[in-house]
């Protein structure tokens, strides 16, 4: 007769008692469930462990996928109410910061809106839980921008943060939130002030994945080291305000007229463009580091928008300029839009207080806010390649 384990066969000839191999498979089933108890406690324990060293960190993770096993709480379906912002992901959905809502949406293929993050309460909460029940306060320029594996970064201005909602639906904080005023020194991100509320706007991500954040003080770079890097702009000292007129420079202190960043984007050679600044203007940092005035927005009195484009281009709206496009060589080009008169009624006009997004096969989205007294009507509108152009949103009774 052939036992259990190899320390249970007598050293005698004799029978075990039926009694005796009952008890001695009872205590192997016992210790074969303890061993695979230890062992799962074990991978759980290691990748607790992990996550926690992880997010301790806070720094961006351009290539997290979501956990295994981990859905998204889904989030409910609304209508927007007060765009601030929107970005493009990469597979075309189309992100908006909703300001009257104090919450970030998609919109789905059908059209309709999908809560990503906000509870719809005002308020800051939530940070390591569903984005959707998580607290957020988003305001006027709020900035927006979704990475390659569906990670979303955007700025919760009203609460000094810049937070991501991860493809597993969770919320994180990545910088902000501290004490320590940015400077031109690196500074760990959960350990900096951006002074106040109100004064986070645009993001952009880099070729490398990092998070480009543009603030009051100019515009600053989230590593992967967790540290924010000092990028352009005039953070310490008093600030030289150059003038603009007619589109034409006439102050060469291009550094401080970086702040207060608004708005963001990089182009294929890793350029940096910035719309904002004391002239209203779009402004360039090249990968060298070289400064230029490339184009002025002040015909309207508001910073202008930027936004990626396909093949290394950044398309930019706004003031004087309407709607354009910079080449890799930063020659701006008009883009077709011709179709957009009439397309609202009496109020078609796209300030540059409104933003753009753009997607990989060229459409471009601008919106407008009624409430930025230049026009009546809060809407979306998508602007294809060829000019051909549409309301994907309204606001009911516009």
């Amino acid at each position: 007769m052939t036992l259990l384990h190899p320390r249970t066969e007598p050293r005698d000839t004799e029978t075990p008692e039926p009694e005796a191999l009952i008890r001695e498979a009872r205590r192997l089933r016992r210790l074969r469930w303890l061993r695979g108890t230890l062992a799962i406690a074990a991978v759980g324990l290691a990748a607790g462990l992990a996550v926690v060293l992880v997010r301790g960190a806070s720094v961006p993770r351009p290539h997290v996928v979501a956990s295994a096993g981990a859905a998204a709480k889904p989030g409910a379906i609304v209508a927007p109410k007060r765009p601030e912002a929107m970005a493009v992901g990469p597979k075309g959905s189309l992100y908006v910061v909703d300001g009257g809502r104090d919450q970030i949406l998609r919109r789905l293929p059908d059209g309709r809106f999908q809560v990503v993050a906000g509870s719809g309460r005002r308020g800051l909460s939530g940070d390591g839980g569903p984005a959707v029940d998580a607290e957020i306060r988003v305001g006027h320029q709020a900035g927006i921008a979704v990475a390659r594996n569906g990670t979303v970064y955007f700025s919760d201005n009203g609460n000094g943060r810049v937070r991501e909602v991860l493809p597993d639906g969770v919320i994180e904080t990545l910088a902000g939130g501290g004490s320590i005023p940015l400077g031109t020194k690196p500074v760990r991100a959960l350990a900096a002030s951006f002074g106040r509320p109100f004064s986070l706007y645009g993001l952009a991500i880099g070729p490398g994945g990092d998070v480009y954040l543009g603030c009051g003080e100019g515009v600053y770079r989230l590593a992967s080291d967790g540290l924010l890097h000092w990028v352009v702009g005039k953070p310490l000292g008093p600030k030289v305000i150059p003038r603009h007129w007619g589109g034409v420079y006439a102050n060469p202190a291009i550094e401080s007229d970086f702040a207060p960043a608004a708005r963001l984007a990089l182009d294929g050679r890793g350029d940096l463009f910035v719309a904002g600044g004391g002239g209203n203007g779009l402004y360039e940092r090249t990968v060298a580091g070289k400064l230029r005035f490339v184009e002025s927005f002040r015909g309207e009195g508001y910073w202008g928008s930027l936004a990626p484009g396909p093949k290394g281009t950044v398309v930019l709206s706004g003031g004087s300029t309407g709607l354009a496009r910079a080449s890799a060589s930063g020659v701006l080009t008009e883009v077709p839009h011709a179709r957009l008169t009439g397309l609202l009624g009496a109020h078609d006009y796209f300030p540059s207080g409104g933003d753009v997004a753009v997607a990989s096969n060229g459409d471009i989205y601008l919106d407008t806010d009624a409430g930025n007294g230049f026009t009546g009507v809060s809407a979306i509108v998508e602007v294809a390649p060829a000019g051909r152009a549409r309301v994907v949103w309204e606001a009911a009774g516009s």
